[in-house]
């Protein structure tokens, strides 16, 4: 029987010419039906005749699903027609990221930290990392939504575009789990420096270590101007290809620094023993986190990039304690004690000069050192000693700024690339031009709502009128209220909402704002969407709140470092050191705006200068006031202090009062009921 079919095949499906035969032409009911295995070779056998440009115009109907999980197992002829990349150039159709990528080897897997491959995309097979995030395991078994740490990772990498970051290339929300595309380097640095020997051996010179460090140094500089600490360098974090082209990645602790600083969460608040790769992250820790100083700023990356300019040099850790009291005894065994504080719990140790390391053995200058280091301290001099031989006595200088253990003293990354030893080029670039360009890209639609059916701006306004009370009773952060209804309007821009699931949006949107901005309390079990569907008084699920979320965060691709009014008024109100009456009136002013959907049709960053305006014309001017803060065209400037007293004298003469009771309590401190738009005649800043 065997044989038989054998020979039936070949008698029926033989070409009739040198040229293929045409799939119609062969009939179907020649197939014989009493053999369906065959009847499936058979068909394959006939497919595979086909032109591939044919087959692949035949797979492009198919759902990306179907070719990786059926088609390509058939044999290795299909396996290469379905990873061909003009399959997955389809500008017709999103492909998720779960099929877009073809993942080749499991780097890591960890509860926190997901799963983590190497692959490259099918489209254009560029190298990537894609990292798969299971948000039920990441908080104990229950999906809480998307984790502070990696929604900040997302949200900052989206707004990042420099040659020394690694780029994101894409992030999607599927389920439970979080997909996170990144590009791939050829080495980590502590690989790329393997290169040069490893041991006795390892031997590195001058301009290599200037090259490297001088690009995580512009990445540094990069990422500080956006006001972006990273909280997490260490040579695994670094990227480095084969031509020594250098990326900072894993934003993960990464978090944006606040203007004026208050108490971030700490990096590591680990009060059991350590793993080993938990104790290798103490040693890029800057002394101040290991003192337990809770407010703190970018000069923490400064210390740990200092510590990477000896490890390069070294080929080992400068640092390597293997915890926190035995490591910053090794900190100040060569940086000395700090100051009187800490006198009593530490030996005298002097402070000495890097550089004196440097120079030559038989200088008074050297043998100076010498008298201060040995005995106690042989072994500091030996590592200042041959860290001089490399980097020499510019080098030794820069490293000394880099690990300053005073930290209003410890150099900037801008003043580092202006140091002799990395050459001076730094870059002028305005710190508030990023949220500038922002302005121009994700805001949302000014007249959003002629889109929407069943929303009007009074809905809008209640929904904004409660948000206010909801972050007064939750005590979050003014900045996380103004990025709460940022993300309403952006959401309502893009996505079609029912007048039912309106609160429900916002209610999400607080979420994601507060789990983005406020202090991190990831490091334990995660419950909030089950707080903010409580304050809906149960409207809705827990399940809802996340469903809505996962929703919402594709819908703005996780670009949650919107331009907001608060941002750039803070700022301004720094550079200018305006009074705290001045300070609070334009709280009020820009929470005020808030309400009011008009407020769309201006730029935060415009609004902003105009409320401090109207604040300083309330009480007093500042003595200086930088260009920046009123570089703006006079007849918008007009309009927008237009549009601010409208909306002041509407929250003062509106019979709708108790529209603006959650704003007058919460800003009750300066009697909000009394204040009135000032006069303005003759007065202006731009």
């Amino acid at each position: 029987m065997k044989k038989e079919a054998t020979k039936k095949k070949a008698t029926v499906f033989k070409p009739r010419s040198k040229k293929r035969q045409c799939l119609a032409e062969i009939p179907y009911n020649s197939i014989e039906s009493r053999h369906p295995l065959k009847k499936r070779s058979a068909s394959l056998e006939v497919f595979e005749m086909l032109p591939s440009e044919l087959v692949l115009h035949i797979f492009l109907f198919l759902d990306p699903k179907d070719l990786i999980a059926n088609c390509q197992m058939v044999n290795k002829y299909w396996n290469s027609l379905c990873n061909t990349s003009v399959l997955w150039k389809r500008p017709y159709m999103k492909i998720d990221l779960r099929w877009l990528v073809r993942c080749t080897k499991c780097l890591v897997e960890r509860r926190s930290k997901g799963k983590v491959y190497t692959g490259m995309l099918r489209s254009n097979l560029l190298p990537v990392t894609l990292r798969k995030v299971y948000l039920d395991i990441t908080n104990a078994g229950y999906d809480d939504g998307v984790p502070t740490s990696l929604l900040r990772e997302i949200a900052f990498l989206k707004e990042m575009d420099h040659e020394n970051i690694a780029s994101i290339i894409s992030a999607e929300v599927i389920g439970k789990v979080v997909y996170v595309c990144t590009e791939q380097g050829d080495f980590n640095l502590k690989d790329y420096t393997r290169r040069y020997g490893i041991g006795d051996c390892y031997k590195v010179t001058k301009p290599i270590v200037q090259s490297l460090m001088r690009q995580i140094f512009k990445g540094l500089e990069y990422i500080h101007k956006r006001g972006i600490i990273h909280r997490n360098l260490k040579p695994d974090n670094i990227l480095v290809s084969n031509t020594g082209k250098v990326k900072l990645s894993d934003f993960t602790l990464s978090r944006m620094e606040n203007v004026p600083h208050y108490a971030y969460t700490p990096e590591d608040p680990k009060e059991r023993e350590r793993s080993g790769r938990e104790a290798r992250r103490l040693w890029y820790r800057a002394p101040e986190l290991l003192l337990r100083k809770e407010i703190y700023g970018s000069e923490v990356d400064i210390w740990t990039a200092g510590c990477l300019l000896a490890e390069i040099v070294l080929g080992g850790p400068l640092f390597n304690g293997e915890n926190e009291i035995e490591h910053l005894f090794k900190i100040f065994k060569m940086m000395g004690v700090p100051d009187s504080v800490y006198a009593k719990s530490f030996p005298a140790w002097e402070k000495i000069t890097f550089a004196d390391a440097a120079k030559t053995k038989d200088s008074k200058t050297y043998k100076t050192l010498v008298t201060k280091l040995v005995p106690a301290r042989e072994q500091v001099l030996i590592t200042l000693t041959k860290i001089g031989m490399v980097i020499g006595e510019d080098g030794l200088d820069f490293l000394q700024k880099c690990l300053d253990t005073n930290t209003s003293t410890r150099i900037s990354a801008s003043q580092a690339l202006s140091h002799t030893f990395l050459s001076s080029f730094s870059s002028n670039e305005l710190y508030l031009q990023p949220m500038l360009n922002l302005e121009n890209e994700i805001l949302p639609f000014s007249e959003y709502l002629t889109r929407q059916e069943n929303i009007t701006e009074s809905m809008r306004s209640i929904l904004v009128d409660w948000l206010i009370d909801v972050s007064v009773h939750f005590e979050v952060r003014d900045e996380t209220l103004h990025l709460a209804i940022s993300y309403i309007d952006r959401t309502l821009s893009t996505i079609k909402v029912d007048r039912a699931k309106l609160q429900l949006v916002g209610v999400t949107c607080m979420k994601i704002a507060d789990v983005f901005y406020e202090k991190s309390k990831e490091y334990y079990r995660q419950e909030n969407s089950i707080e903010y569907a409580y304050i809906t008084a149960d409207e809705y699920t827990p399940a809802q709140v996340v469903a809505m979320e996962k929703q919402i965060l594709n819908s703005l691709n996780f670009r949650l470092l919107s331009p907001t009014i608060l941002y750039f008024l803070k700022r301004y109100q720094d550079v200018c050191k305006v009074s705290n009456e001045v300070k609070s009136c334009a709280l009020y002013l820009s929470d005020l705006l808030l309400l009011s959907y008009g407020t769309l049709k201006f730029k935060p960053s415009l609004l902003a200068s105009a409320v401090m305006f109207m604040a300083c014309c309330c009480y007093e001017f500042p003595e200086e006031i930088p260009r920046e803060v009123m570089d703006f065209n006079r007849e918008e400037f007009a309009r927008a202090i237009e549009h601010i007293r409208n909306v002041w004298l509407d929250a003062r003469t509106n019979p709708q009062f108790s529209r603006f009771e959650s704003i007058n309590l919460k800003h009750q401190f300066i009697s909000p009921r009394s204040l009135w738009p000032p006069a303005l005649e003759r007065r202006t800043w731009v």
